[in-house]
C-alpha cells in the first residue's frame, strides 16, 4: 500500500484510489462530531447557496456553515456539533474541506478525518489494501492552514510506523496559526481546538458517497450511504414496504389522521413529505433501516470475500490479536489484509512488461501525478552490487520503471561490489552510472581502510553492538544527494534504495526517521521535488533478511553475480556482519546461496 500525500488538485481529481481529506478545525472533525452524537442523516455541500436552497425546503436540517446564510445556522464547529440532538439530520457546507471532496468523484472510497480520528482512520486505511492519497483541505483554501499539512504528514509516517501523532500537535501548539485562531477564531475556539486536537477522541470514519443532486452523502465508513439521500430531494418517494409484526412491536401506535394519511394517493404524500411529525419520521426511518439491513449484511459478506481473495491459501485468516499498543494493532491488520508480504509472494518472471512483484515497500514524500498518467515513471536506483540493492533494481523493473542505476566508489577496501554492480547492470540492458568520491577522512572506517580489523562477532549480537567500525560516515546521505542531482537533470520521478532496519548492522543512516528526513530535504531541495514532488522508495526497509531472499528469489534475482561481504578477494569470508547477515537470510528463507558455489 503506497500512501502519498496530494500537492496539487489536479492530482486528487485524477486519483482512483482510497482518497482522504483531512480538515482538522473544519468540517473533518465537525462530521465526525456529528456522526458520533448518532445522527443518521448528514450531507455535505461544496456551496453555501445550494446548501441554502436544500435548507429552505428542508426546515427540520441543522446547517453548519461558516458563511452567511438567510437560512438559521450555526459556524462550522466541532464542538457544536458534538452538542447537536441525535434525532435531527444535519448539513455542513462551504469549507475547504467539502470543497476537497467533491474534487474526488473518481475516487473509490472518499474518507474525511484528523487528529480526533487518528487511530481508527490508520485502522481503517491499512484495511483497504489500495493506494490512499492523503489530501489536506488547505489545498483547497488558506495555505496557511498548517494543521492539516501536519496532520497528513502525521498520518502518513504513522502507517509507516515512522514517528509519533503527539509530536505533530506539540509543533502546532507553537505556531502562530495556534494563536490566531484562539484570537480570532469563533467563540467556541477553545473548545474546537480541544476537540480536534484530542487524539482519537472521536474514533469514528466518515465516508463520502457522491447523490444525483452534487452534494455529498456522509455516513461511517464502512455502512450504505442512506438511499433516500442519493438520489433527487425533489423526486418522489419510494413506495416503502410495512412494517413486520416483529417491527410494529418497537414502534408508537400512530394516531387516525396518520394512518389516513398513509391510504392517501402518492402524489399527496409526497406533498406531505416535508410536514411529518417526529413519530411518523421515526417510524418512516426505522422501515427504511430495516429495509436495507440485508443489503448491508451482503456489502459485508462481499467485502470479506474480496479480502479472503487477497489472502495467502496457505495461511487459514485469523482474528487479529487485541493489543494495548494501537501501531501495532493497525500493522498487524494492514499484514493480514494485504497481499505484499514477501512469504506470501510467488515466483514472478520479471520478463512480463506488466510483473508487479508485491512487497514491504516504504514510500518518502511520494507524489500522486504519476498515477492515473499514462508516462511510464523513471527511477534512480542506488546499485552497489549486493543482495539488497539487486533485489531492488529486479524489484523496480518488475513494477514497471525506467530505471537508471547509480554506483558509488568511495574508496572501499575492494572493488568486488563494484564488478558486480557493472556485471548485472550490463545483464539487464540498464543504464549504469559509476562515479568516484575521494574523501580522506573516511579512512576513519575499517570498510575503507585495509589496516584496520573487520569485525567478527556472533550474528545474534550484531543488533546489540551498535554502530560497528563498518560504519561509513554519512554514505546514504552522500548517495541521496548525489542521487537527487542525477534526478534532477535526467528528470526521473523517484530514488529507490536498499535500506533494511530490520536486519542492519545499527547504522544510523539504514532507519526510516532518516529516510524519511532525506526524502523530505530532496522535495524541498530539488527542481523536480518543488515542481511536481518525488518519491523515495526503500522496498526492503521492513523486511527481515530471510524475506528479502525470498523476495529476489521470486524474482530470479542471480545470487551468484551478487556481492555482500565486506572483505572481497575470491570467496565471501563468512566472517563480516554482511556475509552472517547474508548467511542467515539465506538459511532462515530455505533458499540456497549459489554465489557459495
Amino acid at each position: 500500500m503506497n500512501v502519498l500525500i496530494a500537492k496539487t488538485i489536479a492530482e486528487c481529481e485524477q486519483w482512483a484510489d482510497v482518497a482522504v481529506v483531512v480538515d482538522v478545525l473544519g468540517t473533518g472533525s465537525t462530521l465526525c462530531s456529528l456522526l458520533k452524537r448518532g445522527k443518521k442523516d448528514v450531507l455535505l455541500f461544496a456551496e453555501a447557496k445550494q446548501a441554502e436552497a436544500f435548507a429552505q425546503t428542508h426546515g427540520d436540517f441543522e446547517v453548519y456553515c461558516d458563511e452567511d446564510l438567510s437560512v438559521s445556522h450555526e459556524g462550522n464547529s466541532p464542538y457544536l456539533a458534538s452538542k447537536a440532538s441525535a434525532h435531527k439530520p444535519a448539513l455542513v457546507a462551504g469549507s475547504s474541506g467539502a470543497k476537497a471532496v467533491m474534487n474526488l468523484r473518481n475516487a473509490s472510497t472518499v474518507l474525511m478525518g484528523g487528529f480526533c480520528n487518528f487511530y481508527a482512520l490508520a485502522e481503517t486505511l491499512s484495511n483497504q489494501g489500495k493506494d490512499v492519497l492523503l489530501i489536506p483541505s488547505a489545498l483547497y483554501g488558506m495555505s496557511d492552514d498548517v494543521e492539516d499539512g501536519l496532520c497528513v504528514s502525521a498520518l502518513k509516517d504513522y502507517i509507516q510506523r515512522i514517528g509519533n501523532p503527539q509530536d505533530a500537535i506539540v509543533e502546532f501548539n507553537n505556531t502562530m496559526r495556534c494563536d490566531e485562531f484562539i484570537k480570532h477564531g469563533p467563540k467556541t475556539a477553545d473548545k474546537d481546538l480541544k476537540l480536534s486536537f484530542k487524539l482519537d477522541g472521536l474514533p469514528i470514519v466518515p465516508q463520502i458517497s457522491f447523490s444525483q443532486e452534487g452534494y455529498g452523502v456522509c455516513h461511517p465508513a464502512g455502512t450504505q450511504a442512506p438511499a433516500k439521500w442519493m438520489g433527487s430531494w425533489n423526486q418522489q418517494p419510494q413506495q416503502e414496504a410495512p412494517a413486520t409484526a416483529a417491527q410494529a412491536d418497537d414502534l408508537p401506535a400512530e394516531p387516525a389522521p396518520q394512518q389516513a394519511a398513509a391510504s392517501q394517493p402518492a402524489a399527496a404524500q409526497t406533498e406531505r413529505t416535508e410536514r411529518l411529525t417526529p413519530s411518523q419520521t421515526k417510524t418512516k426511518l426505522k422501515s427504511f433501516f430495516n429495509g436495507i439491513l440485508q443489503a448491508v449484511k451482503e456489502e459485508k459478506e462481499e467485502l470479506q470475500r474480496e479480502i479472503a481473495s487477497v489472502a495467502p491459501a496457505s495461511e487459514p485468516s485469523a482474528a487479529a490479536p487485541q493489543s494495548d499498543d494501537l501501531l501495532d494493532a493497525v500493522l498487524k491488520k494492514s499484514e493480514q489484509a494485504a497481499p505484499s508480504h514477501p512469504k506470501e509472494t510467488p515466483a514472478v518472471q520479471t520478463t512480463a512488461s506488466d510483473a508487479v512483484v508485491p512487497s514491504a515497500e516504504v514510500t518518502f514524500s511520494g507524489k500522486a501525478a504519476a498515477f492515473g498518467d499514462k508516462k511510464k515513471k523513471k527511477a534512480i536506483v542506488l546499485f552497489s552490487g549486493g543482495l539488497d540493492s539487486t533485489t531492488c533494481l529486479y524489484w523496480a523493473l518488475a513494477h514497471g520503471y525506467e530505471c537508471e542505476a547509480l554506483t558509488v566508489s568511495y574508496g572501499q577496501r575492494h572493488d568486488r561490489e563494484v564488478l558486480a554492480a557493472q556485471m548485472i547492470a550490463r545483464n539487464l540492458g540498464v543504464k549504469h552510472h559509476m562515479i568516484t568520491l575521494n574523501l580522506p577522512w573516511l579512512s576513519c572506517c575499517s570498510l575503507v581502510d585495509k589496516n584496520q580489523v573487520l569485525p567478527d562477532i556472533a550474528v545474534e549480537d550484531i543488533p546489540n553492538e551498535g554502530i560497528p567500525s563498518t560504519y561509513v560516515p554519512g554514505r546514504n546521505l552522500m548517495f541521496l544527494s548525489v542521487a537527487g542531482s542525477l534526478l534532477d537533470a535526467i528528470g526521473a520521478d523517484a530514488i529507490i534504495a536498499g535500506p533494511n532496519a530490520v536486519d542492519f548492522s545499527g547504522y544510523p543512516d539504514c532507519t526510516p526517521a532518516f529516510f524519511k528526513a532525506a526524502a523530505d530535504a530532496l522535495n524541498r531541495g530539488t527542481k523536480m521535488g518543488v515542481s511536481e514532488g518525488i518519491e523515495v522508495l526503500a522496498p526492503l526497509m521492513r523486511l527481515s533478511k530471510a524475506q528479502i531472499v525470498k523476495l529476489a528469489a521470486s524474482l530470479k534475482v542471480p545470487f551468484e553475480l551478487t556481492w555482500s561481504c565486506y572483505a572481497g578477494g575470491k570467496k565471501p569470508c563468512g566472517h563480516c556482519d554482511s556475509c552472517k547477515l547474508r548467511a542467515k537470510g539465506f538459511a532462515e528463507a530455505g533458499v540456497h546461496d549459489t554465489a557459495l558455489d
